[in-house]
């Protein structure tokens, strides 16, 4: 069910249009059109200032800057429901340029220590191979040492660089070398700093890899370099910390703060794009919009209270046209709300037409609750969708958990009317059916006929609404597809009563003429090629009656792997191996038996059911509200 929207104008001076915006803007009912849009205002589009337009991207730009300084101070967050007073917008301007670049400086410092932490430690593993090859020369005063690396396949660089050294320092340095694991040998070379322009010349001419490190550890032998190195890695997490309580720090100061300036920033944009939606004419701005006919009275008294007489309130007269593009406001009893999610998975109902959520809220937790159908099963099922509820408290899952819960409340109804829990094991414990055993041979017939009773009151009940909505909109040809499926469909019924001995063989001929009437308007509705296709068509519609027939096989498929679970268990000779395979097997069929059911419910709405009627693409109701609600202060 749709509520009811009233269609309007709002004319006013274009000195008023920011009080006027404000005002509806804190009022949050209109859902406003597009002008050019709307053919029944004769207005151009409203131009749109430099000014304004530079404003937008200002604003929209500093909304980005907001944006990233939340995301790196990991603000949670925020339901804004009170705007303190003052100039938000020069707070944004005057805070953020001193913001962004303090807390980048201190992201990228503890990147950096990060990043610094995580290589130290492959320098450790290199010195300590070093360790033995110090020499003690490597402590005096003014001498130089350097490290060299090189695969024992070249070693024999290592002599060429050995006695070019010595020739260099004429003897006055000491070179050691040794290897440090089966693929690398090391050498260390000590020599006083006068030489060390001459011994990096000679190192750049060969191709040998130095052992560099991190400037922050200096030089010197590798010993000394090594406890350097180790004083870092103490040293690196408390900076860390540190950095990150300065975070913590700005947080606790400035997360409110941006998200009250996220809010006002998100409103004066949203403020602007709406402006673009406007008309004009030399010296008043026009506003298309739509209100809840509740809500009309409480708009116009706003609008008097701000503006005054300066302001005029035109309501139109609702046309066909005018309909196609009016927003929807589904308004459902709590129990169906959930499904309104499943509806609009489709599609949005169109104004005025019918919503099928509180149809689909009633068949498909019964659709579920035939096919499940175990009290054990529906059990686990109901308290596992509502724990995960506590989890997921709106959205399309809360939603999804909810029609789960409802499903799993018939599966236990259907599951004493079966007699089933755990499948047959509710038998062993005395649990008798209420209504038949389906898992029996006898009550196969019973299941598949209960069936498809049920499919062919869904199906003829989606056909009277379609014939409905086809005489409500006067549209001839879904009057003829649908009235002729219809009559067809219920003529079909009564010549298989008649076959079936229910009914006297006087409802023959009339049902076979009915029958062809059916086939003949059905179709007179596709025109020339009517001739072929429309007997097509029927009998597709008794293959979607037919299609309910999954309500038993899945139903079946369910019991039969229970009752598989129960026998193989009784068959083993160990009790803890046959009670941990009934265990996974019965916790398979209760994953089946959660997703089975409720994607074939589904189909059996979208596909068999919604096409008999139901016309989606309608237009949702957006309207134009602040971000924050209720104590708004200027």
């Amino acid at each position: 069910m749709n509520i009811q929207m009233i269609p309007l104008e709002i004319y006013g001076l274009k000195s008023d249009l920011n009080a006027i915006l404000h005002t509806l803007r804190d009022l949050g009912s209109v859902h406003i059109d597009n002008i050019s849009e709307a053919p029944e205002v004769a207005v151009r589009p409203l131009s749109v200032e430099r000014e304004m337009i530079r404003n937008q991207e200002q604003r929209t730009f500093l909304l980005a800057r907001i944006e990233g300084l939340n995301e790196m101070l990991k603000c949670e967050p925020v339901q804004i429901t009170h705007i303190p007073p003052g100039d938000h917008i020069s707070a944004v301007h005057q805070n953020i340029e001193k913001l962004v670049p303090q807390v980048k400086r201190i992201k990228e410092h503890s990147e950096s220590l990060k990043a610094e932490l995580s290589s130290l430690p492959r320098y450790e593993t290199t010195l300590k191979k070093l360790l033995p090859l110090i020499p003690s020369s490597a402590h005096h005063p003014g001498n130089v040492t350097i490290g060299i690396l090189v695969n024992r396949m070249h070693v024999a660089v290592l002599d060429s660089i050995t006695r070019r050294i010595f020739d260099v320092t004429s003897g006055r340095s000491e070179v050691i070398a040794s290897d440090v694991d089966e693929a690398t040998r090391a050498m260390l070379i000590v020599f006083p700093e006068v030489y060390r322009e001459k011994i990096d010349f000679i190192l750049g001419q060969e191709d040998v890899a130095r052992l560099r490190l991190p400037a922050e550890l200096g030089e010197g032998p590798p010993d000394l370099i090594l406890v350097k190195l180790r004083d870092r890695m103490a040293a690196i997490p408390g900076e860390i910390e540190k950095l990150n309580q300065e975070l913590i720090s700005l947080k606790l100061h400035w997360c409110h703060r941006l998200s009250v300036w996220r809010a006002v920033l998100q409103d004066e944009i949203e403020e602007n794009r709406v402006v673009s939606k406007l008309g004009e004419t030399d010296l008043t701005f026009v506003l298309m919009g739509w209100v809840p006919v509740d809500r009309i009275d409480e708009l116009e008294k706003a609008l008097n209270q701000m503006v005054g007489e300066a302001v005029f309130l035109n309501k139109l007269n609702l046309t066909n046209k005018m309909k196609e593009r009016a927003p929807v406001i589904q308004q459902n009893p709590p129990p169906a709300k959930p499904f309104e999610s499943l509806v609009n998975l489709l599609a949005i109902p169109r104004y005025g037409h019918i919503d099928p959520t509180r149809l689909m809220a009633f068949f498909m937790p019964i659709f579920f609750g035939m096919m499940l159908g175990d009290v054990i099963y529906g059990l686990i099922l109901l308290l596992i969708s509502l724990f995960l509820t506590r989890r997921f408290k709106e959205g399309l899952m809360h939603d999804i958990l909810i029609v789960l819960s409802m499903g799993s409340g018939w599966s236990i109804v259907f599951g004493f009317l079966y007699g089933e829990a755990l499948g047959t094991l509710g038998a062993k414990f005395g649990l008798q059916p209420i209504w038949f055993e389906r898992a029996s041979k006898e009550h196969v017939a019973s299941l598949l006929m209960m069936s498809l009773i049920v499919g062919a009151v869904h199906i003829t009940l989606g056909l009277i609404l379609g014939v409905w909505e086809a005489i409500k909109e006067r549209k001839r040809s879904h009057l003829l597809e649908r009235g002729g499926m219809l009559l067809g469909l219920c003529c079909l019924f009564l010549i298989v009563g008649v076959l079936m001995n229910y009914l006297p063989d006087d409802f023959m001929t009339p049902a076979i003429s009915g029958l062809i009437i059916g086939i003949v308007l059905l179709s007179a509705s596709l025109g020339w090629l009517g001739i072929l296709i429309g007997p097509i068509e029927f009998i597709g519609l008794i293959g979607n009656v037919l299609s309910y027939l999954r309500i038993a096989a899945i139903g079946l498929a369910s019991v039969y792997l229970a009752k598989v679970a129960n026998d193989v268990a009784g068959m083993l000779g160990s009790v803890v191996v046959g009670v941990i395979l009934a265990v996974l097997v019965h916790s398979l069929n209760l994953v089946m038996g959660a997703f089975s059911p409720t994607i074939h419910s589904l189909r059996l709405h979208y596909v068999e059911f919604f096409r008999k009627f139901y016309e989606g693409g309608g237009n949702p109701y957006k309207p134009f509200k602040s971000r924050y609600q209720a104590t708004r202060t200027e």
